[in-house]
């Protein structure tokens, strides 16, 4: 009998000491204590929220949006190809909630501002399947006009928007052999006859359309090794590479760029940098070039992206902010694949200097 009254009485006490605790949290304290912890929780979530390391995706700025896309690409940890879409602006990385997309790497896409649609082309792998164009138009994806590249081509194709024409510009190389040029006005696909064979380069070429010469800009190194990349002891680069071209597509014709060129531009990333009106290049040695009518020069940034090298990214100009972003790339640090990182970071460049996203400028 006194164990069930000793039970009652601490029974009793602790539905007191709980009724008490119960109306501390109800409080106005306890209620400011509750929301903090939501908060922070909260802050944490959104922290987190931001695409995981990734290769070989495209970019590009969509105005409707106010913000950059970057979709596709090789995805820890799975590394297959992807089909999630991510937008970057004043407030950072989240999630683009649309269906639809496809999943590509090794593809390529850019913005046509005429007909105010996003444009991307690429295969389901970079070794199989037809050419794919995919359109987004501010509310759904629609698959287009296949293209009807040469089955020895590689799947590393690249497009570029010329607003002068009004046209999407498209360079493919044969994995031996030669180059296609290819062009699209929103409806069809045509082949260009072009008189000189630029560069072939069928792994990691870079095309972007220069808004101050008027023409497309294509760089890149052919190589005549079996393999695609080869270790020379100190670094990466193309199995038995030629060195770095520079061609341009006025849409009749390809003309070279003579003088000095970037070394190892190959699998870095190329721009247009609206404000200061020039092409940027990155190179995988992290490198910024800049181009003009007398061809490249190298620029002096007071900071450079870290790690050295990177590549395997692409970059895109936010003409809102002003800047040249990218996020991540492979860094291979040495010949074996355990020494390869991934490095989750965004980058940018003001014309002055390239500074991580969320470091103090």
């Amino acid at each position: 009998m006194d164990g069930i009254l000793t039970w009652f009485r601490s029974a009793t006490q602790m539905r007191s000491y709980t009724s008490k605790k119960i109306m501390h949290f109800l409080s106005p304290r306890g209620i400011n204590l509750i929301l903090g912890f939501i908060f922070c929780f909260s802050a944490v979530s959104l922290a987190v929220d931001s695409p995981s390391p990734r290769i070989d995706y495209a970019m590009a700025y969509v105005p409707s949006l106010h913000a950059m896309v970057m979709h596709g690409g090789w995805s820890s940890p799975r590394w297959v190809p992807v089909s999630e879409p991510w937008i970057w602006d004043s407030k950072g990385w989240s999630r683009w909630e649309t269906t639809g997309a496809p999943a590509f790497a090794h593809h390529s896409m850019a913005y046509d501002s005429k007909r105010n649609v996003l444009v991307v082309c690429g295969r389901e792998t970079p070794e199989r399947g037809g050419y794919q164009t995919w359109e987004f138009d501010g509310s759904k994806w629609e698959r287009k006009a296949d293209i009807a590249i040469g089955a020895s081509a590689q799947g590393d194709i690249k497009i570029a928007f010329d607003g002068r024409r009004n046209r999407i510009v498209l360079y493919a190389a044969h994995t031996k052999g030669t180059t296609e040029t290819w062009e699209y006005d929103g409806k069809s696909w045509q082949q260009m006859k072009i008189a000189h064979q630029p560069l072939r380069c069928d792994d990691g070429a870079l095309l972007q359309y220069d808004e101050t010469l008027h023409k497309t800009v294509l760089v890149g190194e052919d190589r005549t090794g079996n393999g695609l990349l080869s270790w020379d002891g100190h670094e990466w680069a193309a199995d038995g590479g030629t060195g770095t071209e520079t061609w341009l597509w006025d849409g009749n014709d390809w003309t070279p760029v003579k003088g000095q060129q970037p070394l190892r531009a190959t699998w870095g990333g190329l721009a247009f940098d609206g404000a200061r009106h020039k092409t940027v290049l990155l190179t995988t040695r992290m490198e910024t070039w800049t181009l003009g009518e007398g061809g490249w020069m190298k620029a002096q940034p007071t900071a450079s992206p870290v790690p050295t090298p990177n590549g395997f990214f692409s970059m895109a100009y936010d003409p809102v902010k002003r800047v040249i972003v990218f996020f991540c790339g492979e860094s291979r640090q040495g010949p074996a694949e355990k020494d390869w990182v991934y490095p989750p970071t965004t980058w940018m460049y003001d014309g002055r200097t390239w500074s991580a996203d969320g470091a103090k400028h």
